[in-house]
Order: C-alpha cells, then structure tokens, then sequence
C-alpha cells in the first residue's frame, strides 16, 4: 500500500459526513427538529450521579439551566430509561424519538480479540430496532440502517462485522506497523554502537535481519530519522476533516452516540542515557554528534489538536462522545525507551468526552468499556428550555445545568453550542 493510501482513523471519520447526509430522516424527527428551534427552543441531555449512581428521582423544579451565566425558562423536562419515557413537567408537547445513531469508531495497530467480543455485546444486547449503526475502522466505514436487524439474525450481522474489524485492522495498519517493525530493527542494531546488546522478548528479537546487520552509524541514523518522519505523517491529524465530523453529526437527526476506541501508541527511542554514551562515543565525527542532537528535536512533539476548537466542536453536534483509551504493555527493548505517542490525542479527545457529557475511559478491555458507554446513555434527563427571544449574540453559548439545594450531586451534560 503506497503512503498516499495509507487511511487513518480522522480521515475515514471525516468520510461519514457525505454518507450520513443522504440517508433517510424520519419524519416525526425532522418535524421535531424545525418545531421547537424555530421557537428559540433547545434541549440538554442531562446526566445526575451521586456517588457514581444514576439519580432517578428528581422533580423538574429541582433543575435550573443557564445559557452564558443568564437563567432560562425550562419547557418541559423527561425521565428516560431505555425506551420508557416519563414527563416530568411539560409545558408544551414535544414529538420525541428515544432511538439511538451508534458510530463506533475503532483506531488500533492491533486486533484485539475484545474487539469482536464488544461489537457482539452492542448488536446482540444493546441495539434495539429503529437504530442505527455506523462502523468506521482503519480501512472502511459501514452504514447498518434499522431494517437490516428485522432482516436478518442478530448472530449473523454480528459475525460479519467483526470480520470486517478484524480484516480492516490488519490490512489498514500493514504499511505503519512494517514501517514500526523497521523501526524497531534499526534501533537494536544501533543500540549494539552504544557498547550495549539489545536483549527483547522473542518476538522482538526475531525482527532482527540482514536490513540493518553490520551497517554503519552513518547509515543507520537517517534511516532512523526518516522512519520516524514517515511514521509521524502516516498519524497525522487533520483537525479540519475532524471538524467536518463533528458538523455532520449536528446534520444527523436523533441521539447520536459515539464511541470511540484508541490504542495506546509507542515509538521505540534510544534512551537519553544511551544517547550520552554514542555522543562519547562519537565525539570526533560532527556530522554523527549532529544527527543525534536532531533527535532531541524530533522527540518533542508538538500538539497537533486544538482541545477547546474540538470539544466545543463535539459539544456543539449534541452527540454523546464517549472516548475509550486501549491500554497495552510495550515491547523491551535494552537501551531503548518505548515512548508513548498518544499524548496529543488523548489529551483533545479526553477533554471532547467531557464537553459533550460523556465519558472517558482507560483501560485494557474493550468489551467492559462498552458496557460503561451504555451505561452512561441508559438513563438520562432531557431538558427542553427557551432561549432569549430575538437574534442571539454568535459564538459558543455555553449551558450550565444546576440542581437546586444538591450540592453533592454530579451533573453531566454537554458544555454548550454554536449559534
């Protein structure tokens, strides 16, 4: 697969929004929709723990909503468990549709077992008819509508889309894991230049070949360098198209739910410590002593995302981002440090989950991380209130949902919208 083909998980996301665009609306939503915001209406999705427990028993005056630090008048307020719905208060009548849009997006190296396991658990228990899933991997994004689970068995789609996950994974990722394969024959063969012998796990060890066996620093540096480069752009983030997903999800009619899985990342870096040593080493050979100062340059990466632009962006969609960080062991390698690169991704998508009042989770089992994102969206409030009459100031209007007398109460919803 040639680079310019390499696809990585933004731009497969940002590819949904010309899919999603032309599906079907339901009607009942769309009336819905044009209903109350032509009347200066909007709504909140509002989740009340206490203690880490779902709160269900609160009254519709206990709540209070805040448009930019000024009070707005609530409309109508509902209890929503699953499928059953209760009005606690309602001034005025709202069509509602309680369905869910999932996008589960997965961005992994490497297939996890898990991954399977998760998407049964969403198809066979949580996928209830009249939803919809979209499945975006590396490689491809799948539109399942709501007729194709009263078509065919459950059992049957389940196995085919973890199929296309697995088969995704491994064919989407081919070009970056060979180039961090590559990598990883080039550090060990100059760890040797360093005085040390790289001792790894066997895996790691097999990796070792006539490629880099019996090459000069000279030759091994940049080709270092030039690895780390590819490897860097085949990650490369593309905040705009990013942007762009999140404005189609705005488009989508219903609840949109996201979840969205990220593997932990590592880049093999020979340790500052061994670095000391080939610079000793090296001393008299400037060009060398040059090289290995660049790689203090390259190993400070800059953060590529701006958090605020994109969690105000996710918050502004009303979509549930829900943001599952993958974590796996790295590879031993004497001499080298293996350095996590994911920083500058969970930081923004860390941050997007608690703009749009869902969760973020780390952890190593994909199938229990599913479970909490359900858990999040299985009860909530819903919040209709009217905004100021008249022509609204543009920018970011922030919300702010406050429980009256309930201190030790957390309120969770998303942190406002673009007007």
């Amino acid at each position: 697969m040639k680079a310019s083909q390499k696809i990585w998980f933004f731009i497969f996301v940002l590819i949904v929004p010309l899919l999603i665009r032309a599906q079907e609306i339901s009607p009942r939503e769309t009336a819905s929709r044009i209903n109350y915001e032509q009347e200066n209406i909007r709504s909140v999705l509002v989740r009340v723990l206490k203690q880490g427990t779902f709160v269900n028993d609160l009254a519709a005056d206990d709540f209070e909503v805040l448009e930019n630090g000024q009070p707005c008048e609530i409309e109508a307020v509902y209890l929503i468990d699953g499928f059953n719905l209760n009005r606690l208060t309602e001034k005025k009548r709202f069509s509602l549709s309680l369905n869910k849009n999932y996008f589960v997006v997965v961005q992994a190296n490497e297939y996890d077992r898990k991954f399977g396991e998760a998407v049964d658990l969403l198809v066979n228990k949580y996928f209830q008819p009249g939803d919809t899933l979209t499945l975006i991997t590396p490689l491809k994004v799948y539109r399942f509508r709501p007729e194709i689970l009263t078509s065919r068995p459950r059992n049957m789609i389940s196995k085919e889309l973890q199929n296309m996950l697995r088969s995704d994974i491994i064919q989407g990722n081919r070009e970056y894991n060979n180039l961090l394969k590559d990598l990883r024959r080039i550090t060990r063969a100059m760890v040797s230049y360093g005085g040390e012998r790289a001792g790894v796990e066997y895996e790691v060890e097999s990796d070792l070949d006539a490629t880099t066996e019996g090459f000069s620093m000279e030759f091994l540096l940049p080709r270092y360098k030039e690895t780390l480069e590819k490897l860097d752009r085949l990650r490369l983030v593309d905040q705009r198209r990013f942007l762009e997903f999140s404005g189609s999800l705005k488009q989508t009619p219903g609840q949109n739910v996201v979840i969205f899985y990220y593997q932990r990342e590592f880049r093999p870096e020979l340790s500052p410590r061994l670095i000391n040593q080939m610079m000793s080493i090296y001393q008299d050979y400037p060009h060398i002593l040059s090289m290995l100062m660049e790689l203090f340059q390259f190993y400070k990466r800059e953060v590529k995302l701006d958090k605020e632009v994109i969690s105000r962006a996710l918050a502004d969609s009303a979509a549930v981002f829900n943001f599952i960080y993958l974590d796996k062991k790295p590879d031993k390698i004497s001499g080298v440090v293996m350095n996590e690169q994911s920083e500058d991704v969970y930081e923004a998508l860390k941050q997007a989950a608690e703009y749009t009042g869902g969760i973020s989770d780390n952890t190593s089992n994909a199938v229990e991380a599913l479970k909490t994102s359900m858990e999040n969206i299985a009860q909530y409030y819903l919040i209709f209130y009217a905004t100021e009459p008249g022509p609204l100031e543009t920018g970011f209007r922030e919300i702010k949902v406050r429980l009256k007398n309930k201190p030790d109460f957390q309120v969770r919803h998303r942190r406002g919208y673009y007007q």
